[in-house]
């Protein structure tokens, strides 16, 4: 299985559901809206691609290679997601197109986003202390 759009989001959403426990396949059901014999279908054909481990207890641990997927995932999701309500779109739809968008992203593109989010942000507080000044 190579890695793809359905691959990054398996892995984004475990990145997500680690943080609160163990993860296991209904919640990846419940998040994507698929069914339970689809996810494990899906998990069984990362395992085997090194992506991650399914435990015997049914709990799910990311490898190194999906773990690594996983961060890369949320990090571009934010950053997409950021800019956008920077730029004052509401949270709901930057969350919703950043999901679009994460998947095809280069490193570059993503790597401009990310300054011009700290550039914004250098703006903003000049502004608001010049503001002050006045």
């Amino acid at each position: 299985m190579e890695r793809n759009q359905k691959v990054e989001d398996y892995m984004k959403i475990i990145c997500r559901f680690r943080e609160n426990g163990s993860v296991r396949g209904a919640f990846i059901a419940r998040e994507l809206g698929v069914s339970k014999p689809t996810v494990s279908i899906a998990l069984k054909g990362m395992e085997a691609a090194g992506y991650l481990i399914l435990n015997p207890d049914r709990t799910i641990e990311l490898t190194e290679k999906g773990e690594k997927i996983g961060n890369d995932v949320i990090k571009r999701n934010e950053a997409i997601s950021g800019l956008l309500t920077d730029l004052g779109v509401d949270k709901k739809t930057a969350d919703e197109d950043a999901c679009v968008m994460e998947h095809g992203i280069s490193d570059e593109s993503l790597r401009a986003i990310v300054e011009l989010r700290q550039f914004l942000r250098v703006v903003r507080a000049s502004s608001s202390f010049e503001k002050k000044d006045d």
